[in-house]
């Protein structure tokens, strides 16, 4: 049997592109080349929120829209490999904005993150994404929503 080598840096290059396809509010189809379309699973740590295969995370995606202007800084923490799967911890800054009627300007948006992100190597060999867990958000003091009591997370069940 082939032992799997694992490469971090590529690995790490399939999240910048999730996270460019995401801020870039790019259709699903130009996620399933990086994601398992089955097997995905995204996660809020410490709720039950759970998006499970490519329609759940066409729900996530749905949720997402009212912010525009997106943008991810992404820096790897570290990274751990076990057999098939490579599993990375990031932590970044998200900027988005938004607007809510009838005010004259959008509001920015900024956030501390951190993720872990459990990759596996495809048939093709490149690596794509199973699990997405959101560890930690918080909102910047006088970066977060002004006239939305709650994250959309936290709405869904």
């Amino acid at each position: 049997m082939n032992e799997i080598t694992h490469n971090e840096k590529d690995a790490l290059k399939v999240v910048e592109q999730f996270n460019h396809l995401n801020a870039s509010r790019a259709p699903i189809s130009d996620f399933l080349p990086i994601v398992d379309p089955e097997k995905l699973i995204i996660t809020l740590r410490g709720s039950d929120i759970v998006f499970k295969g490519i329609a759940g995370f066409a729900d996530h995606q749905i949720g997402k829209l009212i912010y525009f202007d997106q943008k991810f800084e992404c820096e790897l923490i570290k990274s751990e490999t076990q057999s098939d799967h490579i599993t990375l911890s990031t932590k970044g800054v998200w900027f988005a904005k938004i607007w809510q009627s009838p005010a004259a300007y959008s509001q920015q948006l900024i956030a501390d993150l951190s993720h872990t992100w459990i990759l596996k190597k495809s048939k093709q060999s490149t690596y794509i994404i199973v699990t997405h867990i959101c560890e930690h958000f918080k909102y910047r003091d006088g970066f977060s929503p002004r006239d939305v009591v709650e994250d959309f997370h936290l709405n869904l069940k």
